[in-house]
Formats: C-alpha cells, sequence, structure tokens
C-alpha cells in the first residue's frame, strides 16, 4: 500500500463471542490512531452485544438488518446481500473477521469474491471432523482457505494451518479472549463500585460453593443435551448446587424449563452479560460446558473445565490438564464431576492460550501488511 494512504480496516461481527475477541484488537487499533476503522455488526447476536461494547467504549459505524436467523448456516447468502452494498462503498484495504460464525463466514466469501484481503482472527483450529462441531469446521476451513492473513492463537493451530499449505501467512498471537479477560480484571480490580453492584445482582449465587453449567451447542441437541440435562439433575439430587445460564435458543430454553425448572439445587437464570459472567467464572467451584469460548477463559480463573462435546478442536486445555472430554455420557459427566470437587486445584499449568497481548501482536502485523501492500 502507498504509505502516504490511511490504511482502511473493517472488522466484521455478529455474535457476542465474537465481540469477546476482537473488542480488544478494536480498542487496540484505536489506541495507535494510524489506521481508518469501520466496525459492522451484522447482528447475529444482537440483544447480547451491547454490554460488550460499552465496556470497551466500542461503537458500531454499520448495524446490518440481519437477526437471530444468522445462528443458521442457511443465513449466509442474505448476510452476504446484506453487507455487499456497504462493502462496496467502502471499499477497506483489508476485513477482518474471528472464529467460525455465519457472519464471519459471510464476510470471508464475499470480501474475497471483491477481492479483499481477510485477516481472520482464532485461526487454525480444527477438530478434524467435518461434521463436528457443525456447522463451524467446515466454516473455519473456509475462512482459512480465503484468508491472507492467518492469527492462530497457538502452536498447534499454526501447525494445522501449514498442514494446510498456509506458509507466510501465520503469525502466532495468542487468544484475544485472555487480553479481554485482562481488562476485566483490572476494571473489577480498580472500580469497587462495578464489584457492589455485581454482588448485588448475583446474591445468592456468590454466597454458597456451585457448579457452573451451560449447554448451547446445536451438535449435542436431542440426545445428547438430554443426557446432559440428566447428568445435572443427579448432581443436584446430591446435595450440589447449579448456576446454569440459559442459552435464548428456544431449543434449550424449552428442554431446560421441562427438565431442570423447580428443583432447589438447579438456579436457571437469564443469560448474564460479560461482567456478572465473568464473576459467576470467578465464584465457581468447576465448569460443565460445550462452550468454545470457556475452554480458554477458565484456565484464567484457575477451573477446571468438563467438555459436554464429542470432539475439541482447542486440544491445548485438554493436554494443560484444565479440560476434560466426556461428551454426552451422564455418568462419565457426573463422576467426573465429583472427582473435581474432591481434588480440586489439578493443575497449576498457565493458561496455554495467551498471555493478554495478542492484539498488540495481531495490529503489530496489521500495521506490516498494509505497508506492505
Amino acid at each position: 500500500m502507498n504509505q502516504s494512504k490511511t490504511c482502511h480496516l473493517c472488522i466484521v461481527f455478529g455474535t457476542r463471542p465474537e465481540a469477546i475477541k476482537l473488542a480488544p484488537v478494536i480498542a487496540e487499533i484505536q489506541r495507535r490512531n494510524i489506521f481508518r476503522l469501520t466496525v459492522i455488526s451484522s447482528g447475529q447476536h444482537k440483544e447480547l452485544l451491547d454490554g460488550i461494547l460499552e465496556l470497551w467504549g466500542i461503537k458500531i459505524d454499520i448495524a446490518l438488518a440481519t437477526h437471530d436467523s444468522a445462528s443458521q448456516v442457511s443465513s449466509i447468502p442474505q448476510l452476504m446481500i446484506d453487507l455487499e452494498p456497504h462493502l462496496k462503498q467502502l471499499n477497506p484495504d483489508m476485513v477482518i473477521v474471528q472464529g467460525d460464525t455465519a457472519t464471519a463466514t459471510a464476510a470471508a466469501i464475499l470480501s474475497h469474491a471483491m477481492k479483499i484481503p481477510v485477516a481472520h482472527v482464532e485461526a487454525g483450529l480444527r477438530s478434524f471432523d467435518i461434521w463436528n462441531p457443525w456447522p463451524e469446521e467446515s466454516n473455519r476451513c473456509m475462512i482459512d482457505a480465503l484468508s491472507s492473513l492467518h492469527f492462530p492463537p497457538t502452536d498447534g493451530s499454526a501447525n494445522n494451518l501449514r498442514k494446510e499449505g498456509h506458509t507466510d501467512s501465520v503469525y502466532v498471537t495468542g487468544n484475544t479472549v485472555v487480553d479481554a479477560l485482562h481488562h476485566v480484571s483490572q476494571l473489577l480490580t480498580t472500580r469497587p463500585n462495578i464489584q457492589l453492584d455485581l454482588e448485588a445482582q448475583l446474591g445468592v449465587f456468590l454466597t454458597e460453593p456451585f457448579i457452573l453449567f451451560t449447554q448451547h451447542r446445536r451438535e449435542g441437541f436431542g440426545d445428547g443435551q438430554t443426557s446432559v440435562f440428566e447428568s445435572i439433575l443427579e448432581l443436584a439430587a446430591a446435595g450440589h448446587k447449579i448456576v446454569f445460564p440459559v442459552h435464548l435458543n428456544p431449543r434449550v430454553q424449552d428442554n431446560a424449563q421441562r427438565m431442570l425448572s423447580g428443583h432447589k439445587n438447579i438456579f436457571l437464570i437469564s443469560p448474564q452479560p460479560y461482567l456478572p459472567f465473568i464473576q459467576l467464572l470467578q465464584k465457581c467451584l468447576l465448569l460443565i460446558s460445550d462452550s468454545g469460548g470457556l475452554q480458554e477463559e477458565a484456565p484464567s480463573f484457575g477451573k477446571h473445565i468438563i467438555i459436554t462435546r464429542k470432539t475439541t478442536e482447542r486440544s491445548e486445555v485438554l493436554e494443560s490438564g484444565w479440560g476434560t472430554l466426556v461428551g454426552f455420557d451422564k455418568q462419565l459427566i457426573v463422576s467426573t464431576a465429583l472427582q473435581d470437587m474432591e481434588k480440586p486445584n489439578l493443575t497449576t499449568a498457565p493458561n496455554p492460550f495467551g498471555d493478554g497481548q495478542a492484539s498488540s501482536r495481531i495490529v503489530d502485523h496489521l500495521v506490516r501488511f498494509c505497508s506492505d501492500h
């Protein structure tokens, strides 16, 4: 790029996890004040984004008229249609996406079709099973195939990319979710009023030991989700308290209300804003979850995570001892949870996903790319 021209970056996201992981990148870009930046939201998790953006002081420049249907793979064509006129008008020098969502996939395909380079944050994650998780595994493979810059969080993810033929575009940065956690921890330390507000909101959940539980991934719907919920009932019947922020997906809501509501040891609560959720993460005994993001966050708080999925693309959490993969096996979930509560602090390994400097490294590489093109 001609150095006299300001490089124009466009960041596109739609879900809460994308916002959490891209917020530190946006903040670092804004701090350096050397790029023109446009932030676009697809509205894929529209009702869950406001708290994240407010936490970082980020404003959306363009909001697409796309709603919750964007979580379905069939929405990718509509997302591309909605996004195309904006990219045509903006003509950015690079589009930055994160992860493996419908929004990220649509933005990457459209940008490639318009010959706009793509940078992929958290590139290279692989389960090596195209159907599990579906459609995330195929989404991220497609995004990586179309990207000019790859920012894998770990050496393992980088090796996956190199085996696929990406050699000169791969830069290990760490995971930006660790940057986000550092930011939140600093807020909680330096602004005690936030801490007090959170304690008032969460009340009883912070006064007694509890298991934090989440379950939302579509590959678990049906018999898998039923088996996992039965394990939660068994743990509750044994006297353990479980806090479950219930995902807004109707298939999760309906089954949770049918199977888990009314039990004195199971607390079904609404999806939590980022800060209250981090507070729950800090205070819980352990995690039972199918969340990919929580596999990355839990080690920072010294929490073991029982992963209710058949596969994980984050092998580092298993290798470091912070996670155990149990699938949908009810008895294995229960026995692993009981063992964890008897022997806490199973590992003292550092968080394998980063040191809180990923965003700075990413922006360094963006500067070099813009200087060279």
